[in-house]
């Protein structure tokens, strides 16, 4: 959805404690890479975004 929105910065919230480990993020963000192809960014607690 995002791609064919042309998204540019695409940020992921919400992130469980399943992908909070370093081999879960990196596969998440290769499948996400394999049909986005935009900035990627995992959110952090308290953490801005300026649109």
């Amino acid at each position: 959805m995002a791609q064919e929105a042309g998204v540019k910065k695409l940020v992921l919230t919400h992130v469980g404690p399943h992908l909070s480990e370093h081999g879960p993020m990196e596969k998440g963000i290769g499948d996400i890479e394999e049909i986005y192809d935009g900035e990627i960014l995992f959110s952090e607690e308290l953490m801005r975004i300026y649109v």
